[in-house]
C-alpha cells in the first residue's frame, strides 16, 4: 500500500501543484478562488485543502489504493481457502470485519463527498448495498 501512497504524495507536491500554479493564466479550474495567485508558497495554502478535486492526470492512485484496500481481505480469503487451510475463527473472522470496516469507512467517506444531486442516495447506496451482498455471498457461500 506504501508502493502507491508515497508516490502519490510525492506526486501531488513535486508535479501537481507546480502543474496548476502554470496552469493559472489557461485554466480556471486551477486558480483558487477563482483568481490567480502570484507567489508560489500562499498558491499551495489555499490549493492543499481543495487538491482532491484537482488530481486530473493523478485519479488513478488513490482509486488503486482504494480498489486495494477494498479486495485485500477477498485475495487473503481465497489464498486461505485454495491453499485448504481450514476456517479459523479468529483469523478468519478477523478477515471478514476488516472487509466490513473497510467497506463501510469507504462508504461513509464518499456519502459526504458525493453530495451534489443526491447521487449519494442513488447511486452510491444502492451500489454498496450490492456490494455487500456480493461480499456476503463470496464468504458465506
Amino acid at each position: 500500500m506504501l508502493r502507491l501512497l508515497i508516490p502519490f504524495v510525492l506526486a501531488i507536491f513535486v508535479f501537481l501543484i507546480p502543474r496548476l500554479y502554470f496552469g493559472q493564466q489557461y485554466e480556471d479550474y486551477t486558480r483558487p478562488n477563482d483568481e490567480i495567485e502570484n507567489d508560489y508558497w500562499e498558491f499551495m495554502k489555499k490549493t492543499l485543502p481543495t487538491i482532491y478535486l484537482k488530481l486530473s492526470w493523478l485519479w488513478y492512485l488513490p482509486a488503486l489504493f482504494i480498489d486495494i484496500m477494498l479486495t485485500y481481505p477477498l485475495l487473503r480469503w481465497s489464498i486461505r481457502r485454495s491453499r485448504g487451510i481450514p476456517f479459523e475463527a479468529a483469523t478468519d473472522v478477523g478477515i471478514m470485519v476488516h472487509q466490513v470496516v473497510t467497506l463501510a469507512i469507504w462508504a461513509v467517506a464518499n456519502y459526504y463527498l458525493v453530495t451534489t444531486d443526491d447521487y449519494g442516495e442513488k447511486y452510491l447506496l444502492p451500489s454498496i448495498g450490492v456490494l455487500g451482498i456480493v461480499m456476503f455471498c463470496f464468504y458465506f457461500f
